[in-house]
């Protein structure tokens, strides 16, 4: 009796610890982004203000549960941006009535933009394969080999897809190896990486400005915000 008795309270004793760990990671992570949102002149909250994971992502609907934390918002050199943490899970069964989920997390940037375009996604071969066979989107074959076999491109809309991802952009996407998904819906961009550190949140603030500036002419003359 008295041995069970030891090895629950040792085992309580771990998991406290455990929770305790947690606990300070995440109240140090709070902070670290607290402070770099204050830096760049944005908003910040702990908990999504503005229903980010309502926007129609694909990836924002995978999982059995999923959520939006830590937002910044704000505008950089005119243009809307939020930056947060994202996570789902998958949860599966043993078959034994045991249950256990999977996380997956990521860091994303929401950019709104001023075109109005057809549903695009693009990602590595295992992420998007998964997304857009469920959601029944076609391939697009680019004419650039080296970023056929890096990236996998789901479009509602061919003649987009061709106009977005002109020499410049896929160049870009090619030397940027830290975006897992990008997503372009209507005036929403969605670029998403694996969670980043507080520390790496700059790099993708300047990676979405970057693809801002690389979306071609043509885009905002063919697709404008706000067209009939």
């Amino acid at each position: 009796m008295a041995v069970v008795v030891v090895v629950v309270v040792v085992g309580l004793a771990a998991l406290g610890a455990i929770w305790w760990y947690r606990y300070q990671a995440q109240q140090k992570r709070v902070a670290a982004l607290a402070e770099f949102a204050q830096d760049v002149g944005f908003e910040f909250a702990v908990r999504d203000p503005h229903n980010t994971i309502g926007l129609p992502f694909a990836l924002f609907k995978r999982g059995d549960g999923r959520r939006v934390e830590h937002v910044m918002w704000g505008d950089r050199n005119g243009l809307p941006m939020r930056i947060f943490d994202y996570w789902y899970y998958d949860e599966s069964s043993d078959g034994r009535g045991n249950r256990s989920r999977t996380y997956h997390r990521y860091t994303g940037a929401v950019l709104s933009i001023a075109a109005d375009c057809p549903t695009l996604r693009i990602g590595h071969e295992g992420v998007m394969s998964r997304i857009g066979c469920a959601l029944g989107f076609k391939d697009v074959e680019l004419e650039y080999d080296d970023f056929n076999r890096e990236y996998r491109v789901n479009c509602d809309d061919q003649k987009f897809a061709f106009s977005l991802l002109d020499g410049r952009m896929m160049e870009w996407l090619l030397r940027v190896t830290s975006i897992d998904v990008l997503e372009v819906v209507g005036p929403f961009v969605l670029i998403a990486a694996p969670q980043l550190a507080p520390e790496r949140w700059r790099t993708l603030v300047q990676v979405a400005e970057e693809f801002h500036e690389r979306v071609p002419q043509v885009v905002w003359t063919t697709w404008p915000r706000g067209r009939e």
